[in-house]
């Protein structure tokens, strides 16, 4: 018989219309409710983990197996899913069910269109023609149904979405559509969200949608939607710091991680999952408070998570998470880095010459690499050039390493010596060049190094975090402030505040360069800004960079 639950346990309020699925049981329909719910999360492990209890209440509960099929599919952050072998079994079983058993007519498009996602033997037809397969199957299951069943409309905006992962838009600056298929997703997925404002899959995928988009504020109500609704399930929680980030609200976004790292810490306790993929769910988390706390000044959090997330991913950790993720060493590993980024954001540069260097090689390729420029760029601002320049050369000694070949920050690379000038380490490289040259006395060398850094850097394949957490704008701008090219500064400046709306570090920049100039009026409102954007910072902040030490003195 067919039961009605809506999904997650949660309130009809935040579901919308949910139709029936057709299970034996409320218990097994619980279940399932639970699994897609977790689908949402994009724990997949444990949607499977919910449909196969249900299969020991009922062995012929379909929409088990088709969530199961579902979730060892790819998905956005890993369109090699997770076993495909099986994806492809239970995708099957469901299809064959599907034959003798009484179904919703909707049901029966879902698993008709999934079995084009899959094919035997597996690999014999290349992913990107099954997921354009598959998102033409779910186009017309959504023709038919999608209008009235927000689930419909939220899996069929998944497969598009699958067809281009973070290339939906062309990068900044530009944001133009990025394929055929984005203009529809979001005519989708907002019709879908007319219906179910709060919905968590519709939530989840309008702003996955939108942040790469001209327009991230359009998702902001699905972010405060995710962020007023979502209490157990860390990664919708987290979604909302997508938006968050590129409209300025840089303290929300601190804030609704650290309640996302909570409520996974809450679901470890129940759970005890824990070498799985949703572990780099939880890994993004720390990665992602960091970087919003960087913005806000707040050197005390920045370090906390920063040093937390060392911990969480030690060596025990990482060799352990091997086991079950085939590449988790290549995203584990560079997370890292980033307590050598927090500690050149904040100027500490004695701190980061007391800090050990990992000497494993083959684990640590990108540690060792960053720990090289981090100590580089704090000679430098010490005024020791020769060590600086001694620095520099471990530096480029460290990027022979073969395995930094498919170590990875979100989208970007770390280094590939085959692509040059396209990955975060060369961003490094013309930081800490122009860092040294500065120092020199070099200026004309060491601009024009710091301009070829903000190139790369705004240039990196699009991520959340951005794979180089502090914008190298606030070192060039800090830089030519400090020579006396304001007005240089000041267009920096400008720039920086169109892709990071409203940052402390840019707005004191801004308004240092107009005072120099005096534009006292602008500068007067600007530093108003600055002071509203900087009332979390714990630290004395005398330049956009403190790497501009004279202004810091």
């Amino acid at each position: 018989m067919a039961e009605t639950k809506f999904i997650g346990n949660i309130q009809k309020e935040l579901t919308g219309k949910y139709d029936e699925v057709t299970c034996s049981s409320s218990e097994c329909l619980q279940l399932i409710n639970d699994a897609l719910l977790q689908l949402f999360n994009f724990n997949h492990d444990q949607t499977i983990l919910d449909c196969k209890k249900a299969l020991t209440i009922d062995k012929d509960c379909i929409m088990a197996h088709y969530l199961i099929a579902y979730s060892n599919a790819g998905h956005y952050n890993n369109l090699d899913g997770m076993d495909y072998r099986e994806g492809y079994e239970e995708a099957e079983i469901a299809s064959s069910l599907a034959k003798r058993i009484t179904l919703t007519d909707w049901e029966k498009g879902l698993i008709e269109a999934q079995v084009h996602r899959f094919c035997s033997p597996v690999g014999s037809v290349p992913l990107g023609t099954l997921n354009k397969n598959y998102a033409n199957a779910m186009r017309s299951v959504y023709s038919k149904f999608g209008e009235n069943n927000v689930v419909v409309a939220a899996l069929f905006a998944e497969s598009l979405m699958n067809l281009a992962p973070w290339k939906l838009w062309t990068p900044y600056p530009e944001y133009k559509e990025g394929i055929p298929e984005t203009g529809e997703l979001v005519k989708v997925l907002e019709n879908a969200l007319k219906q179910s404002p709060q919905h968590p899959g519709l939530c989840h995928f309008y702003i996955h949608t939108m942040e790469l988009s001209a327009t991230p504020e359009k998702a902001l109500p699905c972010a405060d939607a995710l962020r007023e609704t979502i209490k157990d399930h860390g990664h919708l929680l987290h979604m909302a710091s997508h938006i968050d980030m590129w409209v300025g609200h840089y303290k929300e976004a601190t804030e609704v991680n650290e309640l996302a790292i909570l409520a996974d810490k809450r679901y470890m306790l129940t759970s005890k999952v824990e070498n799985n993929f949703y572990k780099m769910y939880r890994m993004h988390n720390f990665h992602f408070i960091v970087w919003a706390a960087m913005f806000n000044g707040q050197l005390g959090k920045s370090l906390e998570f920063a040093e937390e997330l060392q911990e969480y991913s030690n060596l025990e950790g990482v060799t352990a998470m091997l086991g079950n993720i085939p590449f988790g060493m290549t995203y584990s590993e560079p997370t890292r880095v980033i307590i050598w980024e927090v500690l050149i954001r904040f100027g500490k540069w004695e701190d980061i010459l007391k800090r050990p260097i990992e000497q494993n090689k083959e684990l640590y390729p990108s540690n060792i690499a960053m720990a090289r420029y981090a100590r580089g760029v704090a000679y430098a601002a010490l005024g020791k050039v020769a060590e600086a320049e001694v620095e520099r050369d471990l530096f480029y000694e460290s990027l022979k390493n073969k395995t930094l070949a498919k170590r990875r920050i979100m989208n970007s690379y770390m280094y590939n010596p085959e692509t040059p000038g396209k990955c975060i380490l060369d961003v490094a490289d013309s930081v800490l060049n122009g860092e040294i040259e500065y120092r020199k006395g070099n200026y004309q060398q060491a601009f024009d190094h710091l301009r070829l850094a903000v190139k790369r850097d705004t240039s990196l394949v699009y991520g959340e975090p951005w794979s180089w957490l502090m914008p190298t704008r606030h070192v060039l701008g800090a830089l030519l402030l400090e020579h006396g090219d304001v007005q240089e500064a000041e267009a920096v400046y400008r720039d920086d505040l169109i892709q990071y709306k409203d940052n402390m570090w840019s707005l004191l920049g801004l308004h240092q360069s107009l005072k120099a100039q005096n534009k006292l009026d602008e500068a007067q409102s600007v530093y108003e800004k600055y002071q509203k954007a900087s009332v979390l910072a714990d630290i004395k902040v005398g330049a956009s960079c403190l790497c501009a030490t004279k202004m810091c003195s």
